[in-house]
């Protein structure tokens, strides 16, 4: 009876050391999937704001605050509340505009397990329609 105990407790306690053995990699991999979900839906988000910016741009009555206004407003409404840097292309009746927007983007975790990702990098997206007459 003795020896079945013993091996019972042995399992126990092997148990215990494979998740402390591999509960720190499988809580790296879940913080690093959720870092790199946070890039996607930003570069989604910047995506977006310059799509609406050009959308707004190719109209004749439209002013460059207005534009500005407009991406700046749907940044805000995807979570991005960090400084913006907005270039709007020359607006010329039935020539194209183009609108690009960046913003800075740091990785919360991954950047300091990976080198290469550290520090802030700029997400931008440009979007291109053609102006109104």
């Amino acid at each position: 009876m003795r020896h079945r105990r013993k091996k019972t407790q042995h399992k126990h306690g092997l148990a215990a050391v494979e998740m402390a053995l591999l509960l720190p990699i499988f809580i790296m991999l879940l913080v690093g999937i959720m870092d790199a979900a946070r890039l996607f839906w930003t570069e989604s988000v910047v995506r977006d704001a310059a799509f609406e910016g050009a959308r707004v741009a190719i109209l004749n009555e439209a002013t460059q605050t207005q534009i500005e206004e407009t991406i700046l407003k749907e940044l805000k409404i995807g979570g991005i509340n960090q400084t913006s840097d907005i270039s709007i292309g020359i607006r010329e009746p039935e020539q194209p505009v183009d609108v690009t927007v960046a913003v800075p983007f740091e990785f919360l975790i991954l950047g300091s397990v990976v080198p290469s990702l550290d520090g802030s990098q700029n997400i931008s997206a440009t979007a291109v329609m053609t102006h109104e007459r």
